[in-house]
């Protein structure tokens, strides 16, 4: 499978891409940091950025899948986050690609009957801009009417841990998270690649949001 990565430079969009890797299959990692991308051996690394969406456009033409790993510390209200979402369903259909898997934010999860994470009181302030941001490239994606087949992974809205795989955690279709007895919701960025990797490979959320934890 030809697998692009956009925000490969990062670290979570580049442990997918070794997770991809991995498995054998083909990469092409998309970032802004040169020398990040060049880390990643065995991946076509191709420097281009969302502002300037043709060299996008070039960079996933004729992969299987896009996968958008795109986070936003530059701007307040992290606008760039429902924008690639945005763009990504313009995108796709003309770089002649299906299939666009987001990688999305947890803090729209809810943690109990009709309350969402970002709303609880101890959701911290510092990430409510990014997770209202991921909430409305969630809205976008729901609300496209184009052909473009997407799937929204969600972290736990509490913990994504540094860390290698580990294989214990439970995937769960939907807007609810998965969480353990003591009411916590954690994964490792390891295991969260791999989640995304198998859907990927399995095509078993198609249209729809999941989320992993355990």
């Amino acid at each position: 499978m030809k697998i692009a990565i956009i925000g490969a430079s990062g670290r979570l969009g580049g442990t997918i891409a070794r997770e991809a890797l991995a498995r054998g299959h083909e990469v092409v990692a998309i970032g802004r940091d040169r020398a990040a991308l060049a880390a990643l051996v065995g991946a076509r690394a191709v420097p281009a950025d969302l502002d300037a969406p043709d060299s996008v456009l070039d960079a996933v033409a004729g992969s299987d899948v896009i996968v958008s790993a795109v986070t936003d510390r530059t701007t307040a209200d992290r606008s760039r986050i429902p924008a690639t979402a945005a763009l990504l369903l313009d995108l796709a259909p003309r770089a002649g690609v299906r299939r666009v898997a987001f990688v999305g934010g947890g803090g729209s999860l809810y943690i109990a009957p009709g309350l969402r994470a970002l709303d609880a009181p101890a959701f911290p302030e510092r990430f409510r801009a990014e997770a209202l941001a991921q909430a409305e490239a969630l809205r976008i994606l729901r609300d496209t009417g184009n052909d473009v087949e997407w799937t929204y992974l969600s972290p736990p809205p509490h913990y994504l841990l540094p860390g290698g795989k580990t294989g214990h955690y439970v995937v769960r279709a939907g807007d609810d998270a998965v969480v353990n007895a003591d009411g916590e919701s954690a994964i490792t960025e390891g295991d969260f690649a791999a989640v995304l990797v198998d859907e990927l490979e399995q095509n078993q959320h198609p249209r729809r949001r999941f989320t992993a934890a355990s």
